[in-house]
């Protein structure tokens, strides 16, 4: 958060917090700080953004929220990381600590997932035992398998470009967080389903998420209501990836693909879910 604090004031904020979530990077910024000149007014919070009150902030409310949605408690679930933001930004909406029209940098979080074929991780994080879920010498593992066979309804973050396996979709959106909005969209019929390109068994989905950020229109990758935007991605091999179960695997041929196979996906935020997560997603595999 340093970074963003300095780049703003650089670039002509008049009112700069700096929020740090902890104290690593605390000297480093203030040394920074001290060097250069404080002449930007710049502002050091050393605490949790879910802390903070407008009593900490000088001067106005934000009009304009710049943060790295990486969240060390969060390191190598991409996931998680961007519906984090989305809720801190939210949350300091709701409290009054950023304007209501503010603009967020990043802007946009778009969800995007692959099915695979991914025989290693299907086996690993599979069911114990034989198909009565026993093996030699009689042990019973139902207990393990009612929560380890349940990979479909939660996440694994692994460093995929470590292991192997292979794709059979094509990348496909299944939701978009809009931070300026606050708003979760989910993708529409069209764009929450891959098409599978390739025959094999598939078995799971990795999730990565693609960062827009407003840029020049010479370094732009998309363009909304004539904002431009450039991508940062969490698909690169730097990034450990999410990665989860398919409930059941479905053997795809060539003539599967020939014909059409898609994959569908159905997402469900907040209120939409039962249980301790706030997202979930199900998906479908069609001939």
């Amino acid at each position: 958060m340093g970074m963003c604090a300095l780049i703003a004031a650089a670039a002509g904020a008049t009112r700069v917090t700096s929020l740090e979530s902890s104290s690593g990077g605390m000297p480093t910024l203030a040394a920074t700080i001290s060097q250069v000149g404080n002449n930007f007014g710049i502002q050091i919070i050393q605490a949790q953004a879910e802390h903070v009150t407008k009593s900490y902030i000088l001067g106005e409310i934000a009009d304009i929220v710049a943060a790295e949605p990486y969240y060390e408690m969060l390191e190598g679930w991409s996931l998680q990381e961007a519906l984090n933001y989305f809720h801190l930004v939210r949350s300091m909406k709701q409290r009054g600590l950023i304007s209501p029209t503010s603009i967020s940098v990043p802007s946009v979080a778009i969800l995007m997932a692959v099915v695979v074929e991914f025989e290693d991780f299907s086996n690993a994080y599979g069911q114990v035992g034989d198909s009565e879920e026993k093996v030699i010498g009689c042990f019973d593992h139902t207990p393990v398998n009612f929560f380890g066979n349940r990979y479909h309804t939660y996440d694994v973050s692994l460093p995929v470009s470590e292991y192997k396996y292979k794709a059979l979709s094509d990348p496909f959106c299944v939701a978009k967080l809009l931070y300026d909005e606050v708003k979760i969209e989910a993708a529409d019929e069209r764009a929450r389903s891959g098409k599978i390109i390739r025959p094999g068994n598939c078995q799971g989905v990795i999730f990565y998420v693609d960062y827009l950020c407003r840029a020049s229109k010479e370094k732009a990758t998309h363009q909304k209501d004539g904002v431009h935007y450039a991508t940062i991605t969490t698909s690169s091999a730097s990034h450990r990836q999410v990665v989860r179960k398919l409930q059941s695997c479905t053997v795809v041929t060539e003539t599967d693909v020939q014909k059409g196979v898609m994959c569908f996906c159905k997402a469900s935020f907040d209120d939409e879910v039962d249980g301790i997560e706030d997202h979930s997603f199900a998906f479908k595999i069609v001939k």
